[in-house]
């Protein structure tokens, strides 16, 4: 992992390179910076796990930031693939269009679920 680890920062110091050079299209810059963003923030939560653990702290703490990550991270996958239907790069027809639907679909119902019971709780 150490060895895979210090060849990809190599490799993100060519790309940087590249960027600065121009010519990179906005929407697919963006998308390379929205995964870096996210493997920043998990590399730092299991940095911070590890940490913990050696100083003998309860790691389970993280795991509440590692989830409000996950849920940032959907949102702003979420906005860029209505982006894409409001574009036409992704309609009907593009492979895995079901799963993904059925996957919003249930997310949806126990999003729905969670806010009417903190309602209820009020």
């Amino acid at each position: 992992m150490n060895f895979l680890l210090r060849k990809t920062s190599a490799e993100l110091a060519k790309i940087e390179q590249t960027i600065k050079s121009g010519g990179v299209e906005h929407r697919i810059l963006r998308e390379f910076r929205d995964a870096l963003d996210y493997l920043r923030k998990t590399a730092w939560a299991v940095q911070e796990w590890q940490e913990r653990q050696l100083q003998k702290r309860d790691p389970q703490t993280v795991l509440p930031l590692l989830t409000t990550e996950r849920i940032r991270r959907a949102t702003q996958l979420n906005k860029a693939i209505e982006t894409d239907l409001a574009t036409h790069e992704a309609t009907g027809e593009t492979t895995g269009m079901d799963e993904f639907l059925r996957s919003v679909e249930s997310l949806y119902q126990r999003v729905a679920d969670l806010r009417k019971d903190d309602e209820a709780e009020r």
